[in-house]
């Protein structure tokens, strides 16, 4: 099979050899991967996949069932999209089971490859880690990248209301007509998003120099998930505000997890998300797609930061 690799910071269609499908697995014949900041950082050398994992490119793909292993209720022929610690971006993916959902009947294949690691790492982050509840205020921050996306539409369907911070007027526009409340312009200075707190729960891909403001933006009992280091890994905080708050302050990632973990998150999704889809309240915010040959386009524009939603890569034009 061909499959995406990181190159000494560029990216080659490369042969690899074809996975084995062992008991409790499937195959997936992939017609899209979709493309997120943490395969930017293999790419670069800055992330590597979790040991045994696939060095292969793609946490996340959609594709169609052409085998599956002992003790498998899925069906060859069965649409689905897969959460993956790597090897999306290939002509085939063998995956755990359980880390498989059907595709909702309303997508297409290409817009389920924009679902699983957004949608899951705003619901574990917001919704298992920092225990939303209905009403409680949220702020996201990268509001329009494709986890904020997905945050915001969540926020909007279980009654918390969300502000953000983003990279530009439009994108400002984008999030508001996604649901969220409101938010600032980061080269306005996030300052501004005094005016909107206190949030009992601040989702950060940035940490580092947001990292103060964070701190006084969270109100009595906040939670401070941090789920990235965008904006630098050190920061001096004024620990009696943890103290005085009661505030918690979550590290959080989803690649490294185990898989009785992702299959556990799944099952939540399955049960509390996957139905808004078919209710048109979830929809995935595909921004634009690529041919897999065109993909060091596609990291590119990823890497320009100018992206609202999300970016597909398209790997098997006649599954799609």
């Amino acid at each position: 099979m061909k499959a995406l690799q990181g190159v000494e910071g560029h990216v080659e269609w490369l042969e690899e050899p074809s996975p084995t499908c062992d008991v409790g697995q499937v195959r997936i014949r992939v017609a899209a991967a979709g493309l997120n900041r943490a395969d930017l950082l293999q790419r670069a050398g800055l992330y590597p996949p979790p040991p045994g994992a696939s060095q292969v490119l793609g946490l996340e793909c959609s594709g169609v069932i052409g085998e599956v292993g002992a003790g498998v209720a899925w069906q060859v022929g069965d649409r689905v999209c897969a959460l993956l610690a790597g090897g999306g971006m290939a002509e085939e993916v063998v995956v755990d089971a359980r880390h498989v959902l059907p595709v909702p009947e309303s997508l297409s294949l290409v817009e389920a490859a924009a679902i699983p690691e957004v949608y899951s790492t705003a619901w574990l982050n917001l919704f298992q880690l920092a225990g939303l509840k209905p009403g409680e205020k949220v702020l996201l921050h990268a509001g329009a990248s494709g986890v904020g996306s997905a945050a915001i539409q969540l926020c909007k369907a279980f009654g918390s209301p969300c502000w953000v911070s983003v990279g530009s007027a439009q994108r400002l526009a984008y999030c508001q007509a996604l649901g969220a409340q409101g938010g600032v312009v980061r080269t306005d200075g996030i300052e501004g998003l005094r005016d909107f707190g206190p949030f009992d729960v601040i989702l950060d891909p940035v940490g580092g120099n947001y990292a103060a403001l964070d701190l006084k933006l969270l109100a009595l009992d906040g939670r401070w998930v941090l789920i990235g280091l965008m904006g630098g890994r050190e920061a001096q905080l004024d620990l009696a505000q943890v103290l005085g708050k009661r505030v918690q302050l979550l590290g959080s990632t989803l690649r490294s997890r185990d898989d009785q973990f992702k299959a556990d998150l799944f099952s939540d999704l399955s049960q509390h998300v996957w139905p808004l889809f078919a209710e048109g309240r979830l929809s995935p915010q595909l921004a634009k797609t690529f041919p897999i040959k065109e993909a060091e386009a596609a990291f590119a524009e990823l890497a320009s930061n100018q992206i609202a939603g999300k970016l597909v890569l398209v790997i098997d034009e006649a599954l799609v």
